[in-house]
């Protein structure tokens, strides 16, 4: 039986001299490898910052966008608040006087207590109470009641001198247009001056509702006319491209007169027949 077992001789000096040469110049060669990596990721880190940095010319950080007014932050919100109710803020004011006979009075009931929006906006004494009392004189109506209900027109409303209104800030939406308030009393008797009383307001209303209706239903009609029109066309066509009409004759029935006719199922033409 043979020994096949290999005796391994001991490295000479030389030997582990030139292995540690070669794994000297493989970790010179990996370092020296790592290093330009390193050096060409700085170059381009760096390149593209300076290439960048001409996008921050301005300090966007000091520019408020409101969106157009439609989508608005609750900042900005905030700050248009805060505008429109200085710009509609009505400051009060004291309306007593030392001498009672000279104080402003409630043109209904006397009464001292006058208050004090009517009395700055619209130059008229009235107190509290009697406001409530008397709806149809002194409830507030919008600048769209305004024109739609005694038929005024904008330049009108917006005249202070004709037509005295509170601007306020809209309660439905704070960046809205301001709400235009107006004294029922005051644009009735405007209104009634310009159309003369209110049955000259009243013939106006049905005059212009009459109106609307003649051009609803002309406007109807011309809508009919013009559906006839092309469906009409339409079954012009259809016939045009069938060919010309063949008459298809129902079974012979006897007419009032007695006589024997038969009637096409298409256009309806009447002809008569004899039996044999």
């Amino acid at each position: 039986m043979s020994d096949n077992t290999t005796v391994r001789k001991p490295l000479t000096a030389e030997q582990r001299r030139k292995i540690d040469e070669n794994k000297q110049a493989a970790l010179e060669r990996r370092a020296a490898s790592k290093k330009r990596a390193a050096a060409e990721q700085n170059d381009s880190t760096g390149h593209k910052k300076a290439k960048r940095s001409q996008f921050y010319e301005y300090d966007l950080s000091t520019f408020e966008n409101t969106k157009g007014g439609f989508i608005v932050d609750p900042v900005t919100e905030e700050k248009v608040n805060r505008f429109r109710e200085q710009a509609t803020k009505i400051e009060p004011m004291l309306l007593y006087s030392l001498d009672p006979a000279t104080a402003p009075k409630c043109k209904e009931c006397d009464s001292t207590n006058v208050d004090t929006v009517f009395y700055q906006v619209f130059n008229i004494c009235v107190c509290a109470d009697c406001k409530e009392k008397y709806p149809d004189k002194y409830s507030l109506i919008t600048k769209t009641e305004a024109r739609e209900d005694y038929l005024l027109t904008d330049p009108e409303l917006k005249d202070k001198d004709l037509l005295p209104h509170w601007s306020k800030p809209n309660p439905r939406k704070s960046t809205w247009n301001n709400m235009m308030l107006y004294v029922r009393e005051m644009v009735e008797d405007y209104a009634f001056q310009k159309w003369g009383g209110p049955e000259g307001l009243d013939a106006e209303y049905e005059r212009r509702e009459s109106q609307k209706k003649e051009k609803k239903d002309k406007k109807f009609k011309e809508k009919l006319a013009d559906l006839r029109r092309r469906t009409m066309t339409s079954n012009w066509e259809r016939k045009r491209q069938e060919g010309p009409h063949k008459h298809e004759f129902g079974d012979p029935e006897e007419d009032e007169e007695g006589n024997t006719v038969q009637v096409c199922t298409g256009c309806n033409l009447v002809i008569e027949t004899e039996e044999f």
